[in-house]
């Protein structure tokens, strides 16, 4: 019989009046009722909360320390508690020593016996929190991008199972059962979650396409072309990290215990609940943050800190540091949108953006590099289309030859 089938036959016959904290945390069926709560069980102890005002300060105080057990993960218990915990049960004890002999032994045993459990709860945390730490730090950036040529956005789940998706757009949305949605069909991760413990996908999305995952938690991220996520399948309990290149724009879901971290081969990115733009590849010197909305705090690897403000923009290069100004923030986070804005642009500028979201080498002649444009471009349209819009706004022309596309002065 399971012990909370033996404590559940046991409780009703037990007077939980005068019971305090220490006398709750040696007792089987509360222990049991808090590490696998039922409906029957949380019926039960709010119940008794509500008739008995002073139990519920002593059971909400027996909570916070199992609550405190499971989420500072320690070797030990510190020697003041565990002497306090002693204390308490022995004072209890004493008081019934002389006509509840039997109890008394029971209790001393249930007292060793949760000290035990403590005790080694502390040391499995303690253990786990290393691995876990240790498998988020490292491992998640260490996801290899495969070496694959599509020009389809790849979903690449744990066990290699890839799954490519049609359309220039395409939407993954994880429902609060971890169970995944892809543009509305189903995807059953459930038979490998349970072979391991730390499981990573990464989405690929090839140049000239966009996509956006809904997680779990309600954390929406939106990722640009020639870009890629890695995540885990299910967010840790004290953290949330993803591994970006590329470039992605995030709205996080506020959570006070689970910090959200977003880290880039540069930089590291720490929040709680906002909405903000990274650029992040791999073959640049320079990544940026952009602020919309909220508070982040930026880690480089020279170990720099920089809490950002909103309509702000920080970049980072290895050489120059730190820099941050005030930006207007729709021209960096429209894509996300589907289409560029540019306010008084550099046509170059503008070329290096489409080169880089469309995948096509883009040269500009020098004589139209100081030229600027204002306005917006659908990123729904092919290539083509975008540099035809574009050029009608300057005196250019567009020819192509080997592959590269180019922007001169129009002829005579």
């Amino acid at each position: 019989m399971s012990l909370y089938k033996t404590a559940h036959k046991m409780d009703s016959k037990i007077d939980y009046s005068n019971y305090r904290a220490d006398s709750l945390l040696n007792d089987a069926y509360f222990l049991e009722s808090e590490q696998h709560p039922t409906p029957e069980s949380i019926r039960f102890w709010d119940k008794l909360a509500r008739e008995n005002k002073q139990l519920g300060k002593e059971i909400t105080i027996a909570r916070d320390f199992l609550h405190m057990l499971r989420h500072i993960p320690r070797p030990y218990l510190p020697q003041h508690k565990v002497d306090a915990l002693w204390q308490c049960i022995s004072n209890q004890n004493r008081q019934e020593v002389q006509n509840k002999r039997k109890r008394l032994v029971l209790y001393r045993t249930l007292a060793a016996a949760c000290i035990i459990i403590f005790l080694a709860g502390g040391w499995y945390l303690q253990n786990t929190h290393q691995k876990s730490q240790h498998m988020e730090f490292s491992d998640i950036a260490a996801v290899k991008r495969p070496d694959i040529s599509t020009d389809q956005t790849l979903l690449i789940l744990s066990e290699e199972k890839q799954i490519a998706i049609q359309g220039k757009e395409s939407k993954l949305h994880y429902n609060q059962q971890g169970k995944l949605n892809v543009n509305s069909q189903t995807i059953n991760q459930e038979a490998e979650n349970k072979k391991k413990k730390e499981i990573y996908n990464q989405l690929i999305v090839p140049a000239g396409k966009r996509s956006s995952i809904t997680f779990s938690d309600g954390t929406r991220i939106w990722l640009s072309a020639s870009s890629r996520v890695v995540y885990p399948i299910e967010f840790m309990e004290n953290k949330r990290e993803i591994y970006v290149e590329g470039e992605a724009f995030l709205d996080v879901y506020h959570d006070e215990n689970r910090p959200f971290i977003v880290k880039t081969n540069k930089i590291d990115i720490r929040v709680l609940g906002t909405t903000f733009n990274v650029c992040a590849y791999e073959n640049e010197n320079t990544q940026t943050v952009v602020l919309v909305t909220g508070k982040v705090e930026v880690k480089t690897t020279n170990n720099e800190i920089k809490t950002l403000s909103p309509n702000n923009l920080l970049a980072y290069n290895d050489q120059k540091g730190i820099l941050v100004h005030p930006v207007d923030v729709q021209e960096y986070i429209a894509w996300k949108d589907g289409f560029y804005q540019f306010k008084q642009e550099n046509l170059e500028v503008i070329a290096k953006k489409l080169n880089k979201y469309y995948g096509k080498t883009i040269i500009v002649d020098k004589r139209l590099t100081q030229i600027t444009c204002s306005g917006k471009l659908d990123l729904k349209e092919e290539l083509d289309d975008v540099l035809r819009t574009l050029i009608q706004t300057v005196p250019a022309q567009i020819t192509k030859s080997n592959g590269e596309i180019y922007i001169h002065v129009k002829s005579k």
